[in-house]
Formats: C-alpha cells, structure tokens, sequence
C-alpha cells in the first residue's frame, strides 16, 4: 500500500474513523467520571543524626534512614499517626510511601486517600509516625555508633483541591487514541478481506487490460443520482468510452462490440444502450442488437415492441428489414431479441448470425447486449464472432473472483477484451485519488457551462438511457420523428438463407447447450 492509497483508505472510511474516536473518548470520559478520585498530599522531613551538625555524620543518617523509608506503610506507623491525631483509623484510609530524594538528606512521604482531608492528617502525621517507630526499633537494638537517626518535619503537607486521579483529560486521549486504532485496524482488515472490485482494484492484474471508463451510480430510474453535475460525469464516462473503443486498435478497425459482465444486475444493458446513444450521437449509424435471448431488455430500454427480433429473424420467420426499428436518433436503430428461444446458444453460434453480422458492419457500427459470461455460454459464443469485448464491473458488487472467472472463460475461446467499465461508481463520499472522478471536479466549471438566458439547456443525461416502461419512454419521444429506413435504397437490405428445420436434437434444451459448444468451439 502507498501513502496515496492510506489517504484514500482514510478518507472511504472517515466515517469510522470519526464515531470510533468519539466512542473511544467517550469511553475514556466515562472511565474517569465513574473511577474514584484519589487525593494526594506530600509533606518532607529534614534527615540527621542526633548529637552532631547538620553536615556530619549526614551519609550515615541518610543511609540508615534509607533502610527505614520501607516502614511507613506499615501498621505500626499508622498506629502512631491514630494515636498523634487522636482520630478514628477509619478516618484515615488511603496509602502511605516514602523515598529519600537522591543527591539530598531529604525525605519526602506522600499520602493518597479518597478523602483530601484524610490525605493532609496522613501526610503530615507520618513523619512522626516513622520517627517514633525508629526510636522504638533502635531502643530495642544494640546501637554500635550510638547515633541516632532523626528526621525533623520541614514542609507540612497542604489540603490537596483537584484529585491527581483518575485525570480526565488524560482518559479521553487515550480514549480516542484506542479508537483511532482500532478504526484503522477495522479498515485494514476490510481491505484485505474485502473479495469485490473498488474503485482502486488492479484491472490490469485482475481482467488484463485497463479500464476505459467510470460510470457513476445511477438511480432507481436510469438517471444519475445527483445534480447536473453527477448527469455530465455520466455522459462524459460514454464519451469517454466511445473514444477509447475507436482508438483501442490501430491496424484493426473495431466495428463490432459485445458489451458483458460476470453475472446478471451489473449494468451491461444500460451500458450497451448509452454507448450506442453517444455513437450515434457523433453521427456513426448505430445498431444496438439483444443478444441476451433469455432475458431481454434493450426493447424495454427504447421503449419499443420486442416482440420480433433477432430470434425471428435468424430462424427465418421474419426479413431483416422488418425486424430493424428506429429510434428518436436518425443514426440509431435497435434489433431486439424477439422471442426466447429453446436453444438461444444454438442460434447466436449458427452461421446464420455471424453471417448477420458480417452484413450488419458494413453499414452500422454495432453494439451486441449479451448474456453474462457465467451463467450461460451465450457470451463465450457470441465473443468468437465480434472485434471486441467491453466487459462490465459493478463496483462493491461484482466479485473479484468472477471477474477473474469470466476472464478465464472468455480467454479459453480467444476473445479479445478491449477494456473494462467500472459501473456504479459511487460519487458520495469518494475521494479523488481512488475514484477516478477527482479531475472532473478539479474542472467543474469546464464540464457543466452555465446556463444562458432564453436558452434551453440539454440534457445532460441524453448519453444515458434511462430504464422506464415502455409506455413512458414511448410517450417520451417526438410523435413527428419520421420512421427512418436503415438501408438506404442504393443498398438492399441483407437476406439470409433460411435454416432447414431443426432436428429433434435441436428442439431440446438438453441437447441444444452441447451442440453450442461445439459450434462455439469451431467460431
């Protein structure tokens, strides 16, 4: 991991971040109004040996009385502290130590108690305490110097007014300090454990190629969530895909796309539909056709009669130019799925589609909405015939896994996957060095030109074709759009050799997946 990627780590997950670190100093606040308070008074005492000066005989004093600081907290010092002060013993509860201050022939006794006053009759009371237990200890022993140790009291200890214990501010750092760590630890351990495609995930390492476009997280509608702003990042992630596929070959021009994914709910549908819009937008005649016979939806996205369609026309049921439909753009045209059928590996392996196909690109520049790669073998089918594969990730949806299984899937027939579109990208909360979104912002004023008066501004959605029922976008289109031919009359439409009957192997699902197989393996 690089520092950039901690900085985008820290700035997905700011939000446990923060409540872990207002938990924790909460915690530690809660620690510390709850945990007894603990007063502390200190007192000191002058250390010397009787009979002589201040000066002689001193290190003789200080070493003797070194051996004696261990005494204070002993039951017979507290005795004669009870005795001194005339008080009650439960009075006086709390801890007593002593320490010779180093380099000094001073002794400093420190008092703990819950009560400031018990701490203050301690402190200043345990210096006569200690004395009256040496004088006791050293009457009862053969003295061989004859010097005895005396401590004079010097500074009398004073009422403590702010316990030393527990310390508020203290507790709340650590607090917060325990939850920032435990924040990150959270993070990190998300990261490593987490098996779905990011927006930071090695595409290159993972589908071998890299991504040609970031779609933001569209609404319930079709419609990018947010303002116009977020509706431009979504068409200029079209936009930008349209470049990348006529650009992704030099020698080989790309006529033929097949947008897919790993599994179903990823957004290959819409996907397909938005680059064929923002094709036909820049005045390429474009053919969007259903592959995806089990599940249809480019007919509900256009809002038009899927009724006829591709499976119609590769039987042979209906002519090509009859199962064509144009749409509001003059330069783009939809073949639906029409019918499902019972064997749809069958009939995208037949020649009869690839020869389809070949007629198809002569004329239009074609987007194939296929099935996803492992569920069924349509894609694997259908991959074998086109220039190229846009493969579909959903971001915090499509797992890493799949998107390595479908790979391998599609590698196994030679397919060529010309780049990956990472869909759903959210744009709440994202951050500019993970979500790719970062200069699109940076350029706000660039993307989204301000609105001019008595002009009516675009759509800025129009790249994006929403998912409506087909009586709304139907109403949505100009009744007056005059139905365009897709062949014009110096080029006849193409005719296809009707199939012969299917056999009876053909008329079972069964039987019909294998033969796919077979067939996919020869194209």
């Amino acid at each position: 991991m690089t520092f950039l990627d901690f900085i985008a780590m820290t700035r997905r997950g700011w939000k446990i971040l923060v409540v872990l670190i207002v938990l924790g100093a909460a915690a530690g606040f809660g620690y510390a109004f709850f945990s007894p308070k603990v007063y502390q008074a200190s007192s000191t005492g002058f250390i010397a040996a009787e009979g002589s000066s201040a000066i002689a005989g001193s290190d003789e004093a200080v070493a003797r009385a070194g051996a004696y600081v261990t005494l204070i907290s002993s039951q017979q010092v507290r005795d004669a502290i009870v005795k001194d002060a005339k008080v009650d013993p439960a009075q006086l509860s709390g801890s007593l130590g002593a320490r010779v201050v180093p380099g000094s022939t001073l002794i400093e006794v420190t008092a703990s108690s819950e009560s400031p006053q018990a701490a203050l009759k301690l402190a200043n009371g345990a210096l006569h305490g200690l004395v009256t237990v040496i004088d006791d200890i050293e009457s009862k022993t053969n003295n061989a110097t004859g010097t005895k140790v005396i401590i004079v009291p010097m500074d009398n200890a004073v009422a403590p007014t702010e316990p030393v214990s527990p310390n508020t501010k203290l507790a709340i750092g650590i607090g917060a300090a325990a939850g920032l760590v435990l924040a990150y630890l959270i993070l990190f351990a998300r990261r490593a454990l987490d098996v779905r495609v990011r927006v930071h995930t090695d595409m290159r390492d993972l589908m071998g190629t890299g991504v040609l476009a970031r779609v933001p997280k569209l609404g319930r509608n079709g419609t990018p969530e947010g303002d116009s702003h977020n509706e431009t990042i979504a068409s200029e992630a079209f936009r930008q895909l349209r470049t990348g596929l006529r650009f992704s070959s030099v020698d080989n021009e790309v006529r033929v796309v097949m947008i897919t994914s790993a599994s179903q709910g990823e957004g290959k549908s819409m996907t397909a539909a938005s680059l064929a819009r923002v094709m036909a937008e820049s005045g390429q005649r474009t053919l969007i056709i259903d592959a995806d016979l089990r599940r249809p939806k480019v007919g509900r996205n256009f809002g038009i009669d899927g009724s006829v369609g591709l499976s119609e026309v590769l039987s042979g049921q209906v002519p090509v130019r009859s199962a064509i439909q144009p749409t509001a753009d003059p330069n783009l045209f939809v073949l639906p799925s029409g019918g499902t059928p019972p064997n749809p590996s069958e009939m995208l392996g037949s020649v009869a589609f690839t020869s389809l196909l070949n007629e198809f690109r002569k004329d239009f520049f074609i987007v194939i909405d296929a099935p996803p790669v492992l569920p069924v073998t349509d894609a694997s089918v259908v991959s074998t015939l086109v220039d190229g594969v846009v493969f579909v990730l959903a971001v915090g949806k499509t797992r890493r896994a799949e998107g390595a299984a479908a790979r391998t899937q599609l590698e196994q027939v030679n397919a060529r996957i010309l780049g990956v579109v990472l869909n759903m990208v959210p744009l709440k909360g994202a951050n500019s060095y993970g979500d790719g979104y970062g200069y699109y912002r940076q350029n706000k004023s660039y993307y989204v030109k301000p609105k001019k008066t008595g002009e009516k501004r675009a759509s800025a959605a129009s790249a994006v074709v929403p998912n409506v029922p087909n009586r709304q976008h139907a109403a949505a289109l100009p009744s007056a759009t005059p139905i365009q031919d897709p062949y014009p009359a110096a080029a006849p439409a193409p005719t296809l050799t009707a199939p012969a009957q299917p056999s009876p192997a053909e008329a079972h699902p069964a039987s019909a997946g294998a033969r796919g197989l077979r067939r996919s393996s020869r194209n």
